[in-house]
């Protein structure tokens, strides 16, 4: 939104010293304290010989002012200038009304494709609070891209191939149940997965106890059967395949509902299994490049010169490893979906095995190997229901919104006048856990707090929501109604001036965005907004003012109104309305 006013400093400027306006423009920026001027220009950049602060005041002198640019002040090596602030104010609220959800958005990305992966959960392993980093980091980035105009594809990666499946067949026979496997199949699946663990753990120790003799003659282990159960299905057994395959649409259908609560959409559901020739054809390619070894029987590639270890990628056994797949299918989605860009959004525990496959990816000398990304964040501490142990998403989730409605219940006058208490709390809940994950920069660790983020005055997903709320309230109770139109002239007080800049400043986060994939910066954002917001509530008011000073002080509640609501709906939270 100072694009223009930018273009009229860089211009004069340049007139003036001589220095190139492509020089001059980038060198002027939004002021941090408004008191002094809007736009800041840095003398030091420009280049010039001589004394900055004594350039600064020359400039300063020099300076005609005009209908954009009022004003120039001298502050050491700065020039402060004041810009007509009735022409900012102008275009900024008429451009959110314009543009409504989609202010801010950019075709920067037009013709561009990428891939976004993530979350990614694995087949009979708890899908627990920790894959919710991946999960909402990942749609961030997605809906990011799609906001500066990529062809955006969210795909899930899941973890349904290995060994572990041979070991979940076995255990299934053992402690399956088909009842729980339908209600359940996530959860049940683990549970299986646990006892058939246990089984095999307590067996390998009795193994140990034995003599060799009494060991061979005790026949196959249960990791025996579980390996030979795998070779099978890498072998194309119909039995085991089939087997495999209702654990694994049972899984997704489930998984689905779990995303769907979270808002999240994937226009893909890929997997290790779906890895098909690619992964022959990896090897292939490993092996004409000279970059395969072999020992005792196992495939590898060395890659201890790049420091990286050498990297596993088939066993003496002939099953593969998830390198292999993962070149095989980095080699397939290239093929399918010609993309300009992949990301892979990865915890930092999986660094290493990340740059083993960029670098291999590298070597192997492919065409694309430098559109490959990984995005990587932090751990979690402390995410634990009130027993005490680590839980599944799902119940994380109901106990979020359980918490919040009972913080709802306790104000029993506003309780009854909210529709649908039920689902606002669960958005409440969801949006607590978001935004404490998505506060800070994402390779962060960070102790999940119950305390903290079901707070409504503290920088919380509550208070943003509440922040919302009240703006859409104050909408619902105006005398007028939003006008364009309205004369933004009368909006001059401080306050007001801030929350424009604010409202300006939101396709330039944007901008910043999608170059440090950080989600940070949107959430950070958006807080300084809303306490900019509650700092004019009590004097900026509505209701009571002349119907001109309503319509314009509406238009600008209207307008951080849509521009929170568009913040919370790119982090992939529902905006509520009333709470």
């Amino acid at each position: 939104m100072y694009d223009t006013f930018k273009t009229a400093i860089a211009t004069q400027v340049s007139a003036l010293s001589g220095v190139s306006a492509e020089i001059v423009e980038p060198a002027v920026g939004v002021s941090n304290n408004t008191a002094n001027g809007d736009l800041t220009l840095t003398v030091p950049r420009l280049r010039m010989k001589g004394n900055p602060a004594q350039i600064a005041k020359t400039l300063a002198e020099q300076w005609k002012a005009d209908d954009m640019v009022t004003g120039a002040e001298a502050a050491g090596p700065y020039i402060n200038f004041r810009i007509n602030r009735t022409v900012l104010t102008r275009s900024v609220l008429q451009a959110v009304h314009a543009t409504g959800s989609k202010y801010g958005w950019t075709n920067e990305g037009a013709g561009k494709r990428v891939i976004v992966e993530f979350s990614s959960p694995n087949i009979a392993k708890p899908f627990h609070a920790g894959h919710l980093r991946s999960t909402i980091i990942g749609n961030f980035i997605y809906k990011l891209h799609k906001a500066h105009g990529w062809d955006a594809i969210s795909m899930n990666y899941l973890g349904d191939w290995g060994k572990q499946y041979g070991l979940l067949a076995l255990g299934f026979e053992r402690f399956g149940s088909e009842e729980e496997l339908v209600a359940d199949p996530i959860k049940h699946l683990f549970d299986v997965y646990v006892k058939v663990s246990a089984a095999a753990s307590e067996e390998a120790e009795r193994i140990k106890a034995m003599d060799a003799e009494a060991a061979a003659a005790a026949g196959p282990t249960i990791q025996d059967q579980a390996r030979a159960y795998f070779k099978s299905m890498e072998d194309g057994d119909e039995s085991a395949l089939a087997l495999w395959q209702r654990f694994r649409t049972l899984s997704i259908e489930k998984y689905k509902q779990i995303y769907a609560r979270l808002g999240v959409h994937f226009d893909v559901y890929s997997g290790e299994s779906q890895v098909g020739e690619g992964m022959s054809r990896a090897i292939q390619m490993l092996t004409d490049t000279g970059l395969l070894i072999e020992d005792k029987g196992a495939k590898l590639v060395d890659l201890t010169e790049h420091k990286l270890d050498k990297a596993l990628v088939q066993k003496s056994d002939g099953t593969t490893l998830y390198l292999t797949r993962d070149i095989g299918a980095a080699i397939e989605r290239y093929e399918k979906y010609n993309f300009d860009k992949i990301i892979y959004v990865v915890s930092s525990q999986q660094d290493h095995h990340l740059k083993q496959l960029f670098k291999t990816v590298e070597l192997l000398g492919l065409p694309y190997a430098d559109r490959f990304e990984h995005i990587n964040y932090g751990l979690v501490n402390g995410m634990s229901t009130r027993r005490g142990t680590v839980v599944f998403l799902d119940d994380m989730l109901h106990e979020s919104k359980e918490k919040m409605h009972d913080v709802m219940r306790a104000n029993e006058a506003k309780y009854n006048d909210v529709v649908n208490p039920e689902h606002i709390a669960d958005v409440l809940g969801m949006s607590a856990i978001v935004i404490q994950d998505m506060a800070a920069r994402r390779i962060k660790n960070y102790t999940f707090d119950w305390g903290r983020i079901l707070n409504f005055e503290g920088d919380t997903g509550p208070y943003l929501q509440y922040a919302h709320a009240r703006l859409c309230s104050l909408e619902r109770k105006a005398h007028v109604k939003v006008n364009p139109d309205a004369d933004v002239s009368l909006l001059t007080e401080e306050v007001t001036c801030d929350i424009i800049n604010q409202i300006s400043l939101y396709p330039d986060i944007l901008a910043a965005s999608i170059k440090s994939l950080e989600p940070c910066t949107v959430v950070q954002y958006i807080l300084k907004l809303s306490h900019s917001i509650s700092s004019a509530w009590e004097t900026i008011k509505v209701r009571g003012e002349a119907d001109d000073v309503a319509e314009a002080r509406l238009l600008m509640y209207w307008s951080a109104r849509t521009v929170i609501g568009n913040a919370l709906t790119l982090l992939g939270l529902e905006p509520v309305e009333a709470m």
